[in-house]
């Protein structure tokens, strides 16, 4: 199985040569650096490259906000996907080269490194100019571009290995190895934290491609006989086929829960699919150290090995089982330290570690599998319909239950169903015995179900009332959100936002206000108080401005002094019952009266809940308050439970400010604090739509003095709805197209 023999060099060198620094050679023979071609040597080292690169992903999060984490998970995706687009190449020399001679070992290493070069360029030259078609729809173009590209080098890269591996040189295979698994840990970071997700792909395609030229150039040596790129395909794409279907399901569920989730959930799911990823990467690099030592005897064939195949699924499954059931205690309070502001991910990280109990015994036993299977092209179309399409319908499914948790249960029960499959094949194949794939299957069931049951009794136990928990809900799904990277106005053909109230008032007369809602639209208003630009959007922020509209044009806005803005989603966003929050920052100045509310859909008044009010000449004051029309005393409209909270000044930062509207209670919070409480009044019970304002004057703020400086703006970053899953936020079509 070796190329150890007199002409061991003979057999490396012209793999390797002129692809590693001259050092290399003098490395590999001295005494202190023989360790490094023991097993456990690798088995260790990528172990602590593998966290390593695990902490440059796991820092993301803290870098980058849920939706922006969504669409870096997606390119990781990408940049995974080209990774492993070799057409079975790394499949071909596991099975062309263990017990060969030393020449036929030699040309078919060449063969394949330089069918790798070939393969890269070919799709770089069909994906890049699809990318610069068809891009920005879902993912950035350059980004995109930077992930594929790197990815495609890091497969060229990646070609040495493949080839040291299957001719068991475990030292040359542990140095190169470890050099490529350390592009995942400093250069990505250092990209990441110089040039945020675009830093982090470039700094990955030049570390690569760097690592192609240096360690598989194409071969300088001149062969008898042209590379028969025809007889690899023949034998290479089917062992593709296989190995195709497992890269494909294990991307797949962030791509799913990309069409089901808002960019904020998304973010949530990715986290922890990508927790999930990290642990099964773990159990793939062990696994190279495991399997290799099968793959001769299954040539011969695989009867012998049903037993121990069986004992080593056992094994890793109980071993996963553990570290399941660990995170059912562990993952909460983990994630709230790690990961403030992906609290809300806990649930889907349990559910996704009882999800690789399957994933990570087919990850062991997979490359076994491809070796063995006699016509991988059905296997493996098999393996994908049964995988891909179980996954989408129970994360459909779980999604409607109980939004990003019912996907990623979804995910634990597709992966059940695709490892008895495959364990199905395994028996067709005499890698298992009757019994011993029954018992494999069994035993997986039973331990997803334990942690499923004691995940769900630990939430139960867990679950409270308490005033904090209701600030935004585990399990709740977000069903509106909009992060202003445009302002998407009602029109004929949808829009969210409409600038003025919904019955046509440009301002409020009962409140004695001194300001003019412009309607930026086509034909809404007089150009020259369009021309005052109520609404900019810039950087994914909206800013919303109050100017001082010259005299001459007073006539065109009903004689008021000041033009501001205002947006309600009525008609299109209203809900009832959940978690509504925005992030802004209000500005300073007399006479100036930010405001985030709800209002009854059907348009009575009251009720009315305030979410966020602020007086522009304190701002160091937050006001929150409920309206209700249920007894009401003489001469009053409304019945008003609130507060005015004392704070820093808000005016000098962004803040969260949200409110939680249950059927029993309200909780309104500042940057994910209680601030007050109170319980939900009756006439609460309909569905409401969202304001947000910059009012200027009024009896309450009172009329700007000289002081005030305009244009005054109001900055919101973004707004969102969230509710318990299965609710409805009743959103309509027409406002997210």
């Amino acid at each position: 199985m070796s190329i150890a023999t007199g002409a061991e060099t003979l057999a490396i060198r012209p793999i390797t040569a002129n692809r590693l620094p001259k050092t290399f050679d003098r490395m590999r023979h001295a005494p202190g650096l023989q360790w490094l071609g023991r097993p456990m040597a690798y088995a260790l080292g990528a172990l602590v490259l593998t966290i390593l690169g695990s902490g440059a992903t796991l820092l993301a999060p803290r870098l980058l906000e849920p939706a922006a984490f969504g669409t870096f998970a997606l390119l990781t995706s990408l940049f995974t996907y080209a990774g492993r687009a070799d057409f079975g190449l790394s499949q071909l020399a596991d099975k062309q080269i263990p017990g060969r001679a030393n020449g036929e070992a030699l040309k078919a290493g060449l063969d394949i490194l330089n069918a790798l070069w070939l393969v890269g360029f070919c799709l770089l030259a069909m994906i890049l100019p699809l990318v610069a078609l068809f891009g920005e729809n879902v993912l950035p173009k350059f980004d995109t571009t930077l992930a594929i590209a790197g990815g495609i080098m890091a497969m060229i890269a990646n070609g040495p290995v493949t080839l040291f591996r299957a001719s068991s040189r475990i030292w040359e295979f542990t140095v190169v190895a470890l050099i490529l698994q350390l592009g995942m840990t400093v250069p990505r970071l250092v990209g990441l934290l110089a040039g945020g997700i675009t830093g982090s792909f470039a700094a990955l395609a030049v570390y690569y491609a760097l690592c192609a030229f240096l360690f598989a150039r194409p071969s300088p040596i001149r062969v008898r006989r042209p590379m028969p790129l025809l007889g690899m395909a023949r034998i290479a794409l089917p062992l593709f086929a296989f190995n195709l279907s497992w890269i494909l399901y294990l991307g797949a569920n962030r791509w799913v829960s990309a069409t089901l989730s808002s960019p904020h959930d998304l973010g949530l799911f990715s986290l922890s699919a990508s927790l999930a990823m990290i642990g099964l990467g773990l159990i793939s690099t062990v696994a190279q150290t495991r399997y290799p030592r099968f793959l001769a005897r299954i040539e011969t064939g695989a009867g012998s090995l049903s037993a121990d195949i069986e004992r080593e699924l056992l094994a890793v499954t109980g071993f996963l089982a553990i570290v399941a059931v660990a995170a059912v205690y562990a993952a909460g309070p983990v994630t709230a330290i790690v990961f403030p502001g992906y609290e809300d991910s806990r649930v889907p990280t349990i559910a996704l570690a009882a999800a690789c109990i399957p994933l990570g015994a087919m990850t062991w036993v997979t490359p076994m599998l491809i070796i063995r299977s006699v016509r991988p092209v059905a296997d493996a179309l098999l393996l994908t319909i049964a995988g891909l399409l179980a996954l989408a319908a129970a994360m459909t499914c779980g999604n409607a239950l109980a939004g990003i948790s019912g996907q990623a249960w979804g995910n634990a029960i597709a992966a059940l169903v695709m490892f008895a499959a495959m364990a199905k094949l395994m028996h067709s194949l005499g890698m298992t015995t009757s019994r011993g794939w029954i018992r494999i299957v069994g035993f997986q069931a039973f331990a997803i179900t334990l942690t499923a049951v004691l995940a769900f009794s630990h939430a139960a136990r867990a679950e409270t009332t308490s005033t904090q928990d209701l600030i935004d809900p585990p399990n709740w799904k977000t069903t509106f959100e909009d992060d202003f990277s445009r302002l998407n106005l009602q029109a004929a053909s949808g829009g969210v936002w409409q600038p003025f109230y919904p019955w046509g008032g440009r301002s409020n007369v009962g409140n004695n206000e001194l300001q003019y809602y412009v309607d930026p639209r086509q034909g809404g208003d007089a150009p020259g108080i369009q021309a005052l630009q109520p609404y900019h959007i810039q950087d994914g922020t909206l800013a919303i401005r109050a100017s001082k509209i010259p005299e001459g044009l007073r006539g065109r806005s009903g004689g008021y002094e000041y033009a501001s803005g205002l947006l309600n989603s009525a008609g299109r966003v209203h809900f009832l019952y959940g978690s509504v929050q925005i992030r802004a920052k209000v500005p300073k100045g007399r006479g100036l009266w930010p405001a985030f509310w709800l209002l009854p859909e059907d348009r009575t008044w009251p009720p009315e809940l305030d979410v966020l009010e602020v007086l522009g000449d304190d701002t160091s004051t937050l006001h929150v308050t409920a309206h209700s029309g249920i007894d009401l005393p003489p001469g009053k409209k409304s019945v008003q439970t609130g507060k005015h909270i004392q704070t820093e000044d808000l005016s000098e930062d962004f803040h969260t400010y949200g409110l939680t509207w249950t059927k029993e209670k309200l909780v309104w919070s500042l940057d994910g604090r209680v601030v007050f409480e109170a319980a939900t009044p009756a006439d609460l019970n309909k569905p409401m739509f969202l304001v947000v304002n910059l009012a200027v004057g009024g009896d309450w703020p009172g009329a700007p003095d000289a002081e005030t400086r305009f244009p005054a703006t109001f900055l919101i970053d973004w707004i969102r709805v969230r509710q318990p899953a299965g609710d409805s936020s009743r959103v309509s079509k027409e406002a997210i197209q």
